[in-house]
């Protein structure tokens, strides 16, 4: 593609304003999260309640979710190169926290399964625009840090899940059953849903109406159709530097789904209850997980400015590594409190990868396909972790280690295997990715 228009000498928003918009998406990005991972605390209810096994709760919170979210990722991600991405974000976000609610109505496991594909549609469309419009408010140098800061989201939205989580489960466990006008009785894990989606259509309005900056980076004018198909052939083209940061990237969720089981290792492990962990847990997330977003950011800038063109990739591994290190250990801890102590470094790792993980897509892509390669990424860390993290333990618990406490296992076996192995692909891609990002700076004259 010939370039014909850039639009890099544009001038960029305030940068208060810049910041502004960036804290209203970690906002969403945390909703979006206290949304998707509420289930995991959540879980022994609802085996109750219907009647299911943890394979069956395996798939809900993996497979089930994954189906859409996975499958929409990429023409969620056009539709953010193409057209407004304020207003596609908030239609998102209207989307999953109304199917949130429809998680707390749900009367039957069938309907439940439902409204989690509907969260998962929703959340689709947010991450793949949020990426790209962070990306197109701050100059090149400082995207690391800002998209660091969004990303801090994660960790900040898992903290409030258990914190806002088991403060209500608490609050509620004398009341087991609670009749609403026009609902009629709805159980404490469905009420904790349906309080979990309404606060986010609050957000969701106002990100409605914040500035649409300027598309940067263009390698072709701005009314060129730039198709999906370009998109991926833009990955393509340079897979030996993006399959290995896409794939190996994928050790970060699928350890992280995989923890959708952590409130039941400690309850099956060490008698904890699920208040318990929620309030050591939350507040470890809420307090260290932001801190490891950020410092991938800092890590990468810092790199970057000294001309490591690899910085944000440099960043990823040695966060998935100590995550990969940790996340094996933790579960072999012979006390709770040993392994809850665990749990700070291996949050700030997970953190720090997740943050710095996205921020290498996002600096090798150009800003005609930038939101489509955030998809891209997207849907294949997301499609390795939904798919495998949960699942995997969920079958390991049913037909390897069936005695309860042997849940342990089967979350230290996931991460040292499957974790270890993605792990040691991504390393790989470390010289094809630097050469890549020095190729696109050389066609712009960066």
């Amino acid at each position: 593609m010939a370039v014909s228009l850039n639009a890099i000498d544009a001038a960029y928003p305030p940068r208060a304003y810049a910041w502004f918009v960036v804290v209203l998406l970690t906002i969403a990005y945390a909703i979006s999260l206290l949304d998707r991972w509420i289930i995991s605390l959540l879980l022994e209810p609802i085996k109750a309640h219907f009647g299911v096994s943890d394979t069956q709760m395996g798939l809900l919170m993996g497979p089930v979710f994954a189906a859409l979210y996975v499958g929409l990722g990429l023409p969620l991600g056009w539709l953010a190169d193409r057209y407004d991405r304020r207003r596609l974000i908030a239609v998102a976000m209207a989307c999953w926290c109304l199917m949130t609610v429809c998680c707390g109505l749900a009367r039957s496991f069938g309907q439940l399964t439902l409204a989690r594909l509907g969260v998962g549609v929703g959340e689709a469309g947010l991450a793949p625009a949020a990426n790209s419009l962070i990306a197109d408010y701050f100059p090149r140098a400082e995207q690391s840090r800002a998209i660091s800061f969004f990303n801090m989201g994660v960790a900040t939205g898992l903290g409030i899940a258990y914190l806002i989580g088991g403060y209500i489960i608490s609050w509620m466990q004398a009341r087991p059953v609670m009749d609403l006008p026009l609902v009629g009785e709805l159980a404490t894990w469905q009420l904790v849903f349906v309080v979990a989606g309404l606060p986010g259509l609050i957000v969701a309005a106002v990100i409605a109406f914040v500035r649409e900056p300027v598309r940067r980076d263009r390698l072709v004018s701005t009314d060129a159709k730039v198709t999906m198909g370009d998109a991926v052939r833009y990955v393509w083209i340079r897979r030996r530097a993006f399959l290995p940061l896409m794939v190996g990237m994928g050790t970060s969720p699928l350890i992280g789904y995989a923890w959708n089981w952590l409130p039941a290792m400690f309850t099956r492990t060490w008698g904890w209850s699920v208040t318990d962990l929620a309030g050591v847990y939350g507040w470890i997330l809420v307090v260290f997980g932001p801190l490891g977003a950020l410092s991938g950011g800092w890590i990468a800038t810092a790199l970057y400015k000294r001309g490591r063109k690899d910085a944000p990739y440099i960043a990823t591994i040695i966060a998935l590594v100590s995550m990969v290190v940790l996340s094996t250990l933790l579960p072999l801890m012979p006390s709770a409190t040993l392994a809850a102590v665990l749990l700070v470094p291996a949050t700030w790792a997970g953190a720090m990868s997740t943050a710095a993980g996205v921020a290498s897509a996002v600096f090798l892509a150009t800003g005609e396909v930038r939101a489509q390669v955030a998809a891209i990424y997207m849907v294949i860390i997301s499609s390795i972790g939904l798919l495998l993290g949960p699942s995997l333990v969920g079958l390991l618990n049913d037909l390897w280690f069936t005695d309860p406490a042997g849940i342990r296992y089967s979350l230290s076996l996931t991460a040292l295997v499957a974790g270890g192995l993605l792990t040691a692909y991504l390393i790989s891609g470390r010289r094809h990715y630097a050469q890549a990002v020095a190729e696109l700076e050389a066609a712009h004259g960066v």
